[in-house]
């Protein structure tokens, strides 16, 4: 049976078939000399849509966006992308998925230059989002990018990654070094570009830039993938309700410009809307316990 979410973006509403192109096996890994596993027995898969990868500093966001990525081989279990290996030698597979890595270098005196040089291996690379991308972030693909602030640098490399049109795009820490417009920006390009069968996977600590467009979650915890899912599969297992005070009863309250935000285990008969925004923040309180519990049923 096909299963479809809801990609909000303002006043759009645009579903979404899921089918499953990203699924991990009892995956393992662990870092040479590391005395534990960066990654211990993740299992999960995930389909089209933007994803959410949320957990705490060292549960193994980054090294599980290598293994997707096909930069790192699992010492066991699989990964994979619409049944091919990540770390497939397929030259045509291999032009199925990207990541953008945080501080990443991009080898090429301007963008333009290693557009011209680099999107060659990759066969839905579309020339006209690429330009569309520069204008929005206000810059024509000339600057040298050594000249580049960071914030600058990360707009260039965006503009160019949001083009490759690749089935599954990775961001570690997209928002990083860029201005409250740049974020906006972003926002504004990811809900434009992203495609009906292509899956973003997004890890990053400022959720108030992309909070509205997320589809599901991949929750890591002390090395683990505790969770996997759309947000329909989320609000199965929790609740979110707007007060003026602060419910003991929640498993997760927090004060939000002046309202409180409670989580509850979900009771099967009231639709919400998952706030990701506060399923981030509780996932790094001191009740992530409680609620990776529920999540997990």
């Amino acid at each position: 049976m096909t299963t479809f979410a809801v990609l909000y973006t303002g006043a759009t509403l645009k579903r979404q078939y899921l089918e499953h192109m990203i699924e991990l096996k009892n995956v393992t890994f662990t870092y040479r000399k590391a005395k534990t596993p960066a990654l211990s027995d993740v299992s999960g898969r995930i389909g089209s849509g933007l994803y959410l990868l949320a957990g705490e500093n060292g549960a193994g966001k980054t090294t599980l966006l290598h293994v997707i990525a096909g930069l790192s081989r699992p010492q066991e279990g699989t990964s994979k992308i619409d049944s091919y290996p990540s770390a497939t030698t397929n030259p045509a597979e291999m032009g199925n998925v990207f990541l953008l890595e945080e501080n990443m270098c991009f080898p090429g005196k301007t963008i333009k230059i290693f557009k011209d040089l680099h999107s060659r291996f990759y066969p839905d690379f579309s020339e006209d989002i690429f330009e569309a991308n520069l204008k929005a972030f206000g810059q024509t693909g000339d600057e040298p990018m050594e000249s580049l602030s960071l914030g600058n640098l990360k707009k260039a490399q965006l503009a160019y990654v949001l083009a490759l049109g690749v089935k599954v795009l990775l961001l570690d820490e997209p928002t990083n070094a860029l201005d409250i417009e740049g974020r906006e920006t972003l926002r504004r390009l990811i809900a434009a570009d992203i495609r009906d069968d292509q899956t973003i996977v997004v890890s990053t600590h400022t959720m108030g830039d992309l909070d509205r467009l997320f589809d599901g979650a991949m929750i890591m915890h002390k090395s683990r993938l505790v969770f996997a899912g759309t947000e329909e599969e989320v609000a199965e297992r929790l609740t979110f309700e707007y007060s003026n005070t602060s419910d003991p009863e929640s498993i997760y309250s927090e004060n939000a410009a002046g309202r409180f935000i409670n989580i509850y285990p979900a009771d099967g008969h009231d639709e919400t809307r998952v706030d990701w925004k506060a399923l981030y923040m509780a996932l790094h309180s001191d009740k992530s316990e409680r609620i990776i519990h529920q999540l997990q049923k």
